[in-house]
């Protein structure tokens, strides 16, 4: 309405994609895409199976790692900032704990300075998952000296 036309000026208030056919296009074939290969039900599946392994991990290094949390494939692992193998690093424990997994090829960041986030695509195999497993094992057991 003409009263508040003059509210937004340009670039105030916007999206790139937002609302237009192609973009309601693309988001119509991913939701296609996700039930059709059921990733729904292979995030939770997987989400699960790595949840487990990480919580043994902990339950093996407790003095590393302090907590693993999460939801389907969305999983968080807290650190013990005080752990002996985090001493001798300058970066938070949660930057040291990336960069160790970056050089193993597992893509990783930082959610606080004890936390990493792993967030991997719900197409993730449990091959895959394994692997990135193995590769946060090594950092872990690495950290414990």
């Amino acid at each position: 309405r003409e009263k508040y036309a003059g509210l937004l000026s340009a670039g105030t208030h916007g999206t790139t994609f937002g609302g237009t056919p192609i973009a309601c296009t693309v988001a119509l074939k991913i939701l296609e895409i996700i039930e059709r290969d059921h990733l729904a039900q292979n995030a939770r599946d997987i989400g699960e199976f790595l949840m487990n392994e990480l919580k043994f991990l902990q339950r093996r290094f407790p003095q590393i790692i302090h907590e693993v949390r999460g939801f389907g494939l969305m999983i968080g692992l807290e650190f013990q900032p005080n752990a002996p193998g985090f001493a001798q690093g300058q970066r938070s424990p949660a930057l040291q704990v990336v960069d160790r997994l970056h050089a193993q090829h597992l893509l990783t960041v930082p959610a606080a300075t004890s936390v990493i986030r792993l967030l991997p695509a719900l197409n993730l195999s449990r091959a895959e998952a394994e692997e990135g497993l193995r590769a946060i094992e090594s950092a872990v057991a690495a950290l414990d000296g």
